[in-house]
């Protein structure tokens, strides 16, 4: 299990989660403060900051402000930070990148078929977002220059969909296929960005509908957690009976 984090960060977090997600996020997911996220095939996400998840399906694990997500229930992760410098946005692109990465397999078939497109792609279920939230930062234009190296690293489906700086403004992907370049909520092939240079209100407004766009409309095909017991160290299997006939039973 991952290590606490200092008090500086724990209240940044609880301050974004508790003042603002909590009232602005729509009421069909629900926020979190602080957790892994796991795959069914074993893999583990690093610590993140915020997660926005499923409320129909608990955690696996559940403690004070710290909890265990399975990654088909997670739809998204918010990374937030009080200075956003090139560094700290490298460390979130990266631990974002991991959490999309896992895989969302263990579902019983959605019988309602439904698909999300997103990331040029069509998806059997709600792929994970990811956003970076700061309060402050050094400025948008030095930003971007990393956020352009980073994003020829990644295909658009490990990308970050947003960085939002509130003392400066935000930076969000443009429709390739849009010559004014209008907003997108998350990267396509071939997808530029744009940096959006705004005040804290106009910031926090803009960010609503953001979240709305992508978590408006989220669902989940049936969870099938027996997935996640095939090989589970839980226990250790001792003694079996097999059915057998009664000898005792009269011929």
């Amino acid at each position: 299990m991952a290590k606490h984090r200092g008090s500086k960060g724990t209240v940044r977090e609880a301050q974004l989660l508790r003042n603002y997600l909590r009232k602005y996020l729509p009421r069909n997911v629900i926020a979190e403060h602080s957790g892994e996220v796991v795959a069914a095939n074993g893999a583990v996400s690093g610590q993140c900051d915020i997660v926005i998840v499923d409320p129909s399906t608990p955690p696996f694990w559940d403690e004070e402000d710290y909890r265990i997500v399975p990654a088909e229930c997670l739809y998204g992760v918010i990374e937030v930070k009080s200075s956003l410098t090139r560094s700290e946005l490298r460390k979130s692109w990266e631990l974002i990148a991991g959490v999309k990465k896992l895989p969302k397999t263990a579902y019983y078939p959605d019988r309602q078929g439904r698909t999300r497109t997103i990331y040029g792609s069509e998806w059997p279920y709600v792929p994970t977002v990811g956003m970076v939230f700061a309060y402050d930062g050094i400025s948008l234009d030095r930003l971007c220059d990393e956020f352009a190296r980073l994003a020829d690293q990644y295909p658009p489906e490990n990308r970050p969909d947003s960085v939002w700086v509130l003392t400066k403004g935000f930076i969000n992907w443009t429709d390739p296929n849009s010559p004014s370049d209008k907003l997108d909520p998350g990267p396509r092939p071939g997808a530029g960005f744009m940096e959006v240079k705004a005040t804290p209100q106009q910031i926090l407004m803009a960010l609503i509908a953001h979240l709305h766009i992508h978590f408006g409309t989220a669902w989940m095909p049936p969870f099938k957690i027996t997935d996640y017991m095939t090989d589970a160290p839980w226990s250790t299997a001792y003694r079996a009976w097999l059915e057998t006939a009664d000898d005792s039973a009269p011929s």
